[in-house]
């Protein structure tokens, strides 16, 4: 039989080589998946009547972090580097052809859910005016909030370059994976129960720019005005289950980020302008895309799940691309 250090790589168990192989792999199926989803947005604006400006800034800004990881990763120089230089530049692509589908899913124009939507709060005892102007009314409280929510852009890029730093690779491709997959889930169901979200007075940004999208007199959008345009399920929501999943111990920024990120869950109806039906929404969306991403790594390793469940420290190390093998004997 073998024994638990045979079972997980990274010892004497697992070649450095097929190592780098898998990682390798890992970068270049998410850089696929951004392809197909950029041909995709690029035919489907084509067909709609939609362009986007900024281009230049967006291949700059992807070369100059390309650049790094590569010259890092071909020297060996700094493996911290290298994964800083590559993950940066997927979620920078990522984040554009995502924000993309978004507004080209938006223009789909189905009847809008709000009504629906509100009469779920309703059914859970929820308020959004009642619970927003007790909000308001409290100013420490409404402060405490707008800056966790505001954090949602600060987290991804200080987790990127948090598990780059500590060289816990394994929690990067969780991060752009997971983040991957509950973009595409979300815009999906946003087109086919497209809200405004609720406001008491004047629609906020990312509202009016929804707006825009929906009412066809806009097809001109420069990448510095682009906004966030979902409102159920919540990404914000789903990025906050993920930043507690990927910080879990034994990462040492566990409880902090836990914190952190319940605040950000508490913020979202009043300071994001969402349904509470948004936020349940979108945390069902993360644990999907969590077990979606989990599945794709015991497919990729090979581990029937009873086996995977049992390996030690499975839970922490069964990511896209982790060096984890089961040898022969395993099962005896």
């Amino acid at each position: 039989m073998s024994s638990g250090n045979d079972l997980i790589g990274g010892g004497a168990g697992a070649s450095s080589e097929a190592t780098a192989a898998r990682n390798a792999g890992n970068l270049l199926w998410a850089w696929a998946l951004i392809a197909v989803l950029g041909i995709a947005d690029w035919i489907w604006a084509e067909r709609v009547g939609f362009s986007f400006v900024g281009w230049p800034s967006v291949f700059s800004t992807l070369a100059i972090l390309g650049l790094i990881g590569g010259v890092y990763g071909f020297s060996g120089r700094s493996q911290r580097l290298t994964d800083a230089g590559h993950f940066a530049a997927l979620w920078v692509a990522f984040s554009v052809v995502g924000c993309i589908f978004t507004y080209l899913a938006a223009d789909l124009r189905l009847p809008l859910r709000d009504q629906a939507i509100a009469r779920f709060d309703e059914a859970l005892g929820f308020n959004w005016y009642a619970w927003s102007g007790f909000i308001e009314a409290h100013r420490v409280a409404h402060l405490v909030l707008e800056c966790a929510y505001l954090t949602f852009l600060p987290q991804i890029v200080g987790a990127l370059l948090y598990f780059a730093h500590t060289e816990q690779t394994d929690r990067n491709r969780e991060l752009l994976w997971i983040g991957m997959v509950s973009l595409i889930v979300t815009t999906i169901i946003s087109a086919f129960a497209p809200a405004l979200g609720p406001y008491a007075r004047t629609p906020p940004p990312w509202t009016a720019a929804l707006i825009s999208v929906r009412s066809g007199l806009v097809s001109i959008f420069k990448f510095d005005d682009m906004q966030g345009i979902i409102t159920m399920p919540s990404f914000h929501a789903a990025i906050a289950i993920e930043l507690i999943y990927v910080h879990r111990p034994p990462s040492r920024s566990f409880l902090p980020l836990l914190l952190l990120n319940i605040l950000m869950l508490v913020s979202i109806p009043s300071c994001g302008h969402h349904y509470l039906t948004d936020g349940i929404a979108g945390i069902a969306v993360a644990a999907l895309s969590i077990a979606i991403v989990r599945a794709a790594a015991r497919i990729q390793i090979g581990v029937p799940q009873a086996e995977f469940e049992q390996i030690p420290n499975a839970r922490d190390r069964d990511t896209l691309g982790e060096p984890i093998r089961v040898s022969s004997g395993a099962r005896g």
